[in-house]
């Protein structure tokens, strides 16, 4: 067993996470998926074993030592807690939901392990589930940790994974402190204005209650191909060419700097918005054009500082800064957050998963919106889903100000603010679409 300090963002986040007042989302980091078959669950639990064996994040624990939070990183010998847990299971997509909703507060009492793992068999198939303490667990994901347990199950080998844990870089957290992450949070929030033209904000703070409504689509074949074209000209992902589009588009028309939310639930890529978990893949971006004369210019300014800051600001939560500055998150009917459209690109999962054989898919796990509304409650929350084979968005969207209508048109233009990156690089910011 090692005993190792805390660092100050394991410290501001736990207190966070532990909170009664923290919100469903901010304590919930899972990945969930159902495999077309039977499992072994003993076999499974072997697995489950090995892999948490491998990686001293997984075995991580927030333990009080003399008096003060600690982390405790216990031997796979010194276990005496489960990693899989066998759970009821009807085979629907509300039954998983119940599941991975009564773990929001697993955390909240000192557990060895900083991963649980799920799993229950109905009608044929089995679902699994791997959930997270990401106080602890910052540079390995959820996915990760299912894809080296299906490697396991299916009689692999499995390798430690190729990520900074905890207890290699804390010392270095230790020196480097918080307090100019907390100012520069502060000062760019300061600065910066809501993305929505003013007759929604104005509608929005008028509002006692709002009802929640969703849009979905594939991105049509060309501007798959324009993203692409763009990303590899530019040298990056088309996630950043995604944000980067946002930005135009949702610019304002008195020019001021706009705050837009970013998360990007996938992991690290060549060349571009490297993520380790969750204190360092959730940031904001201050949109400011005044000096980025063309749209190719925007695309590589909000490349750049999308990387920047997802390495500086991701170690002070969001949440945490609001809690100190008196700021609201702005999820409830007549507030405004600190920003009003919040962007999440995630990578699909690999069309040919397998896992004894069988297909495996990623489950449809459906969470309360009121819940979803809870964790800075955007507006306009933009998701993009990359894939092989296309990519997959949504807009999910407070009603009012926005209605189906304006969304689905909201969604062209995204697409066209694409295309036309792709198709003018060099033509003046002025002329790129952008929302009325």
């Amino acid at each position: 067993m090692r005993v190792l300090p805390m660092t100050p963002g394991q410290a501001v986040y736990h207190d966070f996470i532990v909170a009664p007042t923290t919100c469903g989302p901010a304590k919930r980091l899972f990945a969930a998926y159902v495999v077309a078959a039977e499992l072994s669950l003993d076999r499974l639990a072997a697995a489950a074993d090995r892999v948490v064996a491998l990686h001293d994040s997984l075995r991580t624990a927030i333990e009080p030592v003399d008096g003060e939070p600690a982390q405790v990183i216990r031997e796979p010998d010194e276990l005496d807690e489960q990693v899989l847990r066998v759970v009821p299971w009807d085979g629907t997509p509300q039954d998983a939901a119940r599941h991975v909703g009564a773990l929001d507060d697993w955390w909240a009492v000192p557990r060895q392990l900083a991963v649980q793992v799920l799993a229950g068999v109905a009608g044929g198939a089995t679902l699994v589930v791997c959930v997270l303490n990401h106080v602890c667990s910052d540079g390995i994901s959820a996915e990760l940790v299912f894809d080296q347990l299906r490697t396991g199950y299916d009689g692999g080998t499995i390798e430690p994974a190729d990520v900074e844990q905890f207890a290699g870089y804390y010392a270095a957290m230790l020196d480097e402190g918080l307090r100019d992450t907390f100012d520069d949070w502060v000062r760019l929030l300061d600065a910066g204005s809501p993305a929505l033209p003013q007759w929604m904000i104005d509608e929005k703070l008028a509002t006692g209650k709002v009802s929640i409504g969703s849009h979905g689509w594939t991105l049509a074949p060309e501007t798959g191909r324009a993203l692409a074209a763009v990303a590899q000209d530019r040298m990056c992902t088309q996630f950043e060419v995604l944000a980067a589009c946002a930005g135009l588009y949702f610019r304002r028309a008195d020019g001021r700097p706009a705050n837009i939310g970013i998360i990007h639930s996938g992991r690290r890529r060549f060349r571009g918005f490297a993520v380790q978990g969750l204190l360092r893949s959730y940031v904001v971006d201050l949109v400011d054009h005044s000096e980025t004369p063309t749209v190719i210019d925007a695309v590589d300014r909000r490349r750049d500082l999308l990387r920047y800051r997802t390495e500086h600001f991701a170690k002070l939560p969001f949440e945490e800064v609001c809690a100190r500055t008196g700021r609201s998150p702005g999820w409830r009917a007549g507030q405004l957050g600190a920003w009003e459209i919040e962007l999440n690109g995630m990578y699909a999962a690999a069309p040919d998963m397998t896992m004894q054989q069988a297909p495996v898919r990623v489950a449809d796990v459906p969470l309360a919106e009121d819940t979803t509304c809870e964790n800075g409650g955007p507006t306009l929350l933009v998701s993009f889903v990359l894939g092989q084979d296309g990519i997959d968005a949504s807009l999910r969207y407070v009603s009012p100000p926005l209605d189906a209508a304006t969304v689905e048109c909201i969604a062209m233009d995204l697409e066209a603010t694409v295309r036309f990156v792709h198709e003018h690089p060099h033509a003046p910011i002025s002329e790129a679409p952008v929302i009325h």
